[in-house]
């Protein structure tokens, strides 16, 4: 085990390959990092999956900053450098898990296959997949008999977990509605949601037209109702309409990207990528 001695850092240690039996499970740990917590570019041999339960990060790899928030699953990959960057951290609480899929049978391959295709970089509404990162975690802090078998189990657990939620991802774009009747506040949410595609909304200011008590419990009760996110379902929106757009001359992949409020052309491709499983160029070659 090692601990950290960053005096940005309130408590943490990492073990690298701690379980002899299971060579793919290449390293983990976990920290509360304080105000100012920094961490240098640094590679890993497989993928590293780190997960905040509290505060925000933001990470950096290859040229792209992420802000990382409670729920959020941050992925990086073989070889790839990564770090916080120029910018200082907030507080937040982590815990990390690094594994070598391939290794991991079929299902480690298939998920490695799929993460190398897709490139998801953050994957939101993660709280599923905390139990077994930190199972993992407690099995090789404690030492406990049995545990490569345990710490097997969590690993399958986490490999199909993220399987799920990737699965459910990309369902996220089906036309699909939600069972539970939308509240007053909420449709009127969706509605505005609707009639501004051009731009990202602030969360403050949809819970404001929700008139919601706070921003915790406006989020929560469109999650409820909705079945994903506010920031999700106004994803979904503008890329539907922006898929929608690719079919006029007049609008090319550059023009479409700007008009629906993305930051390039480059992070417009990525999440449409995501969402359709081909880029706005192939969608247009095939002539939709």
């Amino acid at each position: 085990m090692r601990v950290f001695r960053d005096p940005r850092l309130v408590s943490g240690y990492v073990y690298e390959h701690p379980v002899a039996e299971i060579p793919e499970l290449t390293h983990c740990g976990e920290a509360l990092c304080g105000t100012g917590h920094h961490l240098s570019p640094h590679t890993h041999t497989g993928f590293e999956f780190m997960f905040i339960s509290r505060g925000e990060a933001r990470w950096l790899a290859k040229g792209e900053t992420v802000v990382q928030r409670p729920g959020d699953l941050y992925i990086a990959y073989p070889g790839e450098q990564h770090g916080t960057g120029a910018r200082r951290n907030r507080e937040n609480q982590q815990v990390w898990v690094g594994l070598e899929l391939d290794g991991l049978g079929r299902a480690g391959r298939d998920l490695a296959n799929r993460l190398r295709r897709d490139r998801p970089r953050l994957v939101t509404a993660c709280e599923n997949l905390e139990p077994a990162l930190r199972g993992i975690v407690r099995q090789v802090v404690s030492s406990r008999p049995r545990r490569s078998a345990v710490v097997h189990v969590w690993i399958r657990t986490l490999i199909e977990l993220l399987e799920q939620r990737l699965d459910q991802a990309g369902e996220g774009f089906a036309e699909t509605g939600s069972a539970v009747p939308l509240s007053p506040g909420v449709q009127r949410v969706v509605s505005y949601l609707e009639r501004n595609l051009e731009r990202r909304v602030p969360l403050a200011d949809l819970a404001a037209i929700a008139t919601a008590r706070s921003l915790p419990q406006f989020c929560a009760r469109f999650k409820r109702e909705v079945g994903i996110s506010p920031a999700a379902f106004h994803l979904r929106l503008r890329l539907q309409a922006a898929r929608d757009a690719l079919g006029q001359p007049s609008f090319d992949i550059l023009t479409t990207a700007l008009h629906f409020g993305f930051s390039s052309s480059q992070h417009f491709s990525t999440q449409f990528r995501r969402a359709f499983g081909m880029t706005p160029g192939e969608w247009r070659q095939q002539g939709h």
